[in-house]
């Protein structure tokens, strides 16, 4: 199986950083390659165990209220080019508790920036496959509610709740070949409907958007990319934002691929990642300086801040040394313990997949695995005050 085949939806490339690896998984069960046992977290990380036989803990999401939810994946026809079933499950003590089942749910549903939460009574999933209506799910603590678009064209892909009566999605249109010309879509939930905003697209272009942060009402941060030309192949990073009365495009340096990850400091300095390069708004103008540079690292596929410290989840190729996860000094990037305890030298991590900070300092990681021809996935907990 490809990873085009897999990240079918996700025409925009939002989540190919983190696909890539999980890709290989899928590929090392379809041609039969064995499939490691997640291992032991090494210095002060702890393993999160999976809440069953069954589902993998492929994400962790902590609320603002100190609950703590998580997301197990499993292919419903055992063969991941079938499409990927999410289950959710919220901490209950030292172990997981079920959430029921969506009646509508969907498939593909796995991506990190697809699920947000404020509290134990406010989670938001959104999924959806190729050609399909977007299908956005909301937990209100005691039963899933329909929350999904009315117009049918929306493809979201990435999602961020400030509170139940205020969400904030962005994503694309969807292909069709009598509709080619796809436009960025940023979507507002206001507590009754979703408002759609659809971004001004040359004829045959493609803007599609995967990365969102939300500093207030009228300072939202959205981006990924832009293409124009023959079956819109010249592409470029992209970047929008919203004060308060419209979105405007805010330039990026030239040459700047895909924007992948937006973040904002305590402080509200926006932060960016595209592929290894680094970006943060200084003064009005996109500093590079703080780009990743290392070696076997192909993309920076998470930030996150935790009590006032930026942190970085790596794509990395194989084989690799890197520990999969950085800690910004405030002048350089230095490496955390890894989140993942090999038990082989031919064994590395592939990508991190997910890096989530809890209100209590927290560091939730997980992601995936390579070592020959096997693969497997990992989910650790680095609580507050142990050694980074």
């Amino acid at each position: 199986m490809t990873l085009d085949t897999y990240t079918a939806r996700r025409t925009g490339g939002r989540t190919l950083l983190r696909r890539a690896a999980v890709a290989l998984t899928g590929a090392g069960a379809a041609l039969g390659l064995a499939m490691a046992p997640a291992s032991a977290a090494a210095g002060g990380w702890e393993p999160v165990p999976d809440p069953d036989s069954i589902n993998w803990v492929d994400a962790v999401l902590p609320a603002a209220d100190g609950t703590v939810f998580a997301r197990g994946g499993y292919y419903p026809q055992g063969d991941p080019g079938s499409g990927e079933f999410s289950t959710y499950w919220q901490r209950d003590g030292a172990s997981w508790k079920k959430i029921p089942t969506p009646k509508n749910q969907a498939l593909d549903t796995s991506g990190d920036d697809l699920w947000t939460a404020t509290s134990a009574k406010d989670l938001w999933v959104v999924g959806g496959m190729a050609a399909t209506p977007t299908i956005v799910n909301h937990w209100n603590g005691t039963a899933w509610q329909d929350r999904s678009p009315a117009d049918k064209t929306v493809d979201f892909q990435a999602v961020k709740a400030v509170a139940p009566n205020d969400v904030w999605a962005v994503g694309e249109t969807q292909w069709r070949s009598d509709r080619p010309t796809q436009q960025g879509v940023i979507g507002h939930w206001n507590g009754t409907a979703w408002k759609i905003t659809k971004l001004p697209q040359a004829t045959n272009g493609r803007t599609s958007l995967g990365a969102l942060q939300v500093l207030s009402a009228n300072d939202v941060w959205a981006a990924g990319e832009t293409c124009t030309g023959q079956d819109a192949k010249t592409c470029r990073g992209y970047v929008t934002h919203y004060d308060g009365t419209a979105w405007k495009e805010v330039a990026l340096p030239q040459g700047t691929k895909e924007v992948n990850e937006l973040t904002a400091s305590p402080s509200g300095q926006v932060w960016a990642a595209a592929g290894t390069t680094v970006l943060r708004r200084t003064g009005g103008t996109w500093d590079t300086s703080a780009s990743v540079n290392l070696p076997s690292v192909y993309g920076v596929t998470e930030l996150t801040w935790v009590k006032g410290t930026l942190y970085a989840g790596l794509g990395q190729n194989q084989p690799s040394k890197q520990t999969g996860v950085l800690r910004w000094t405030g002048s350089a990037w230095e490496s955390v313990t890894s989140p993942f305890t090999a038990q082989s030298s031919y064994e590395t991590i592939a990508a991190v997949t997910s890096l989530t900070g809890g209100p209590d300092g927290s560091l939730w990681a997980t992601g995936t695995t390579h070592a020959f021809f096997s693969t497997g996935q990992f989910a650790s907990r680095l609580p507050a005050g142990a050694t980074r």
